[in-house]
């Protein structure tokens, strides 16, 4: 199952923990286990506050992300594909993934993608976990499994919050029951 680059969205019966309606772009998955960042959780930081507390001026408008709860103070900016850092990995043909020393810098001198998003944090998975989250197997419980949905450039960078949220459910629907109907 090729996960890198595609979403896992929360179902509606997980309630009340981090994971309540959140929509999480899977950046790795291998054999060691599975990375990914929350998409629709903003901090409370703007970008110019969070320039202000690394010393690096930036006048750019948004907010950072809370990109999981593993690593909080990693920084990680995922973007489309017509811009690059000396870290950048391609995760397929729109999304890139960068974590680099020169994007702050960059930014700040107006070099950035067209769209992107700063995170701090992200999520992780053992190796198998994942798989057995979204099949339901036990310990997992196939009532809380996420639910699974291609990505977009207007998914990922066209909304937010709950909004975001429920469009990745619509879309992940609508994926459902064209395989069902194929």
């Amino acid at each position: 199952m090729n996960l890198v680059g595609n979403l896992l969205i929360a179902p509606p019966a997980v309630k009340n923990n981090f994971w309540h309606k959140t929509v999480i772009m899977v950046t790795e998955h291998h054999a060691g286990g599975t990375v990914g960042l929350v998409l629709n959780k903003r901090s409370e930081m703007s970008i110019s506050e969070f320039g202000s507390q690394i010393g690096v001026e930036l006048n750019i408008p948004g907010f950072v992300y809370v990109g999981g709860p593993v690593n909080a103070k990693s920084l990680s900016f995922l973007h489309s594909n017509e811009w690059a850092s000396k870290n950048t990995m391609r995760m397929n043909d729109t999304f890139s993934l960068s974590s680099a020393d020169d994007i702050l810098p960059r930014m700040s001198q107006g070099d950035y993608p067209i769209y992107w998003r700063l995170f701090l944090g992200m999520c992780g998975w053992s190796p198998n976990q994942l798989l057995g989250e979204i099949k339901g197997e036990p310990p997992w419980n196939r009532n809380t499994s996420w639910c699974l949905s291609t990505a977009s450039m207007d998914l990922v960078f066209g909304s937010d919050n709950k909004d975001q949220w429920c469009n990745a459910l619509d879309r992940s629907g609508q994926e459902f029951a064209q395989k069902l109907l194929s």
